[in-house]
């Protein structure tokens, strides 16, 4: 099965954790039963979905994939159901939406607890009765969709909190797989890391000159709050830094080098400035937290727009 090659790089499964998660991707795959990807931020839900779908009967059709904590309710359910002209303000002419689009295809709800309440009883009546409303209509319309979600969200959480409604839960998590995070797959960090960095260099324009002695094992004992994500990014900065390609420590981020678990008077904080040790310790907070935002300010005693100002400020 082909896929690009950062794609196929992180479907690299030399940990038992991995295998695992790919053996019930491969296994449901050919049947259009509803799957639920539970992982932290970066760890490679999307990836895991574009393999669902290309080892699914729908692989001649298109995976379309959407935030659904990137836009507000109304333009969400415009965007997937579709509209009317006239439906709400700006809706100037009639809209098709992704599950007529996606006919016959897949589509990834990402970050689907996320998804407001109103929006959450349509998705019930998609997975149930496969029909949709456009907004501004009352006639359905027959879909043949297949539907995945993604979540870095506890959703029995959601539940219990009155946020996210059960039977939904149950309609969407026909079978759950849980994408672990880099961190539990330490196995495959060197062969992902070889990978990365080939792949940058080839895509920046640099001879492949490897890693400076001691990086690998650098990173192999960095926790990755990130995920796969983080490493990519970390290896492409030094790619770029280095300026031949090479990946050295000296341009490796501080918080890989000194840990993200410093603090500040620890041996491993002494070099780092104070925003450095801010950044490490939000870092650490959010991977703690599962990437939740709300959490980790509570965690941290402020308030959530203080953590996105103090985020924006040291550039996470």
């Amino acid at each position: 099965m082909e896929f690009d090659s950062v794609e196929s790089i992180q479907l690299r499964a030399e940990s038992r954790a991995f295998r695992r998660t790919l053996e019930i991707a491969r296994k449901v795959a050919p049947y259009d039963t509803s799957v639920l990807l539970r992982g932290e931020t970066g760890s490679g839900k999307e990836i895991v979905a574009r393999f669902i779908h290309q080892h699914s009967r729908r692989a001649d059709s298109r995976l379309y994939s959407i935030s659904c904590g990137a836009l507000p309710e109304t333009l969400l359910e415009s965007e997937l159901f579709g509209h009317k002209a006239g439906a709400y303000t700006g809706a100037a002419r009639d809209r098709v939406g992704l599950f007529e689009q996606g006919a016959l295809g897949t589509i990834l709800l990402d970050e689907i607890g996320d998804v407001g309440p109103a929006a959450q009883v349509k998705l019930l009546r998609v997975l149930q009765e496969r029909e949709i409303l456009r907004l501004g209509e009352n006639i359905p319309r027959r879909v043949d969709i297949r539907i995945l979600a993604a979540t870095h969200r506890d959703l029995d959480e959601e539940v219990e909190a009155g946020r996210f409604r059960r039977d939904l839960l149950y309609r969407l998590r026909v079978v759950e797989i849980e994408v672990p995070p880099l961190r539990s797959r330490v196995e495959d960090i060197r062969p992902l890391a070889v990978h990365f960095a080939r792949h940058a260099a080839s895509r920046l324009g640099f001879p492949d000159r490897g890693f400076e002695s001691g990086v690998l094992e650098l990173f192999e004992r960095y926790s990755w709050p990130g995920n796969v994500r983080e490493l990519i990014n970390a290896i492409e900065r030094a790619a770029v830094l280095g300026g031949d390609g090479r990946i050295r420590r000296s341009d490796l981020p501080s918080q890989i080098l000194f840990g993200s678990g410093a603090v500040p008077g620890s041996g491993k904080a002494a070099g780092m400035s104070l925003a450095e040790v801010e950044a490490a310790h939000i870092r650490k907070v959010l991977a703690h937290t599962g990437g939740s935002r709300s959490k980790t300010a509570s965690v941290l005693g402020i308030g959530p727009s203080t953590l996105w100002r103090k985020m924006k400020r040291l550039g996470l």
